[in-house]
């Protein structure tokens, strides 16, 4: 009896073990790539203005960091995701940090900069609510015109330790003023690690 008893247990338990490692497979699924995590912060909208990094004075700020959605200057410690520069004929270049360097400075300690991905937004800046989970260039210069968008995947220093390492924005040069070597543009960055969307409130998915 005690042999027969045990005999079932053993086999019970890990079809247990296993049902339940489908269910939490099935409920990582069903929570799209956000890997079952739950949203606590508004998706953010930004309206900037930033500099060309060239034929500027180098304390002008002439980046966009899209993690914490304000302009910077263009220094060693790259402390941004985006330069501004400009082409000729009112085109805007899009440069990723790790395309001006390799490397950075963190708190005066050299890592490695982190990779940013970038594409057109297929039809208006109003017109992308979710971030796309593929189709980006990775770490390659953009060259826009106002009113052409882009929408953008980085591995974000908020997210290294969270189960996804990426945060996802949307920006558009709205503007160019030559003469002063300076541009307006929108930006739409969703805070929460892993997650797409990029219209207001807190994402559910």
């Amino acid at each position: 009896m005690i042999a027969n008893l045990l005999s079932s247990r053993m086999i019970r338990n890990p079809l247990l073990r296993v049902a339940g490692l489908l269910a939490t497979v099935v409920g990582l699924s069903a929570c799209d790539d956000s890997l079952g995590l739950r949203a606590s912060l508004s998706v953010q909208f930004d309206t900037l203005s930033a500099y060309a990094m060239s034929q500027t004075p180098i304390s002008f700020p002439a980046a966009y960091s899209a993690g914490s959605g304000i302009v910077v200057r263009v220094d060693p410690d790259l402390a941004f995701d985006v330069a501004f520069d400009l082409a000729g004929d009112g085109k805007v270049q899009l440069i990723p940090a790790r395309r001006i360097s390799s490397t950075r400075r963190v708190s005066g300690i050299p890592s490695a900069t982190p990779r940013m991905g970038m594409q057109l937004v297929k039809g208006t800046f109003e017109s992308m609510t979710k971030a796309p989970t593929g189709g980006y260039v990775y770490d390659s210069t953009f060259t826009v015109v106002p009113g052409e968008a882009v929408v953008v995947e980085l591995a974000s220093d908020a997210c290294q330790f969270s189960l996804s390492q990426q945060l996802y924005a949307k920006l558009v040069v709205d503007s160019v003023v030559p003469a002063r070597r300076q541009l307006y543009f929108r930006a739409v960055r969703d805070p929460n690690c892993g997650f797409r969307s990029l219209q207001p409130g807190v994402p559910k998915n």
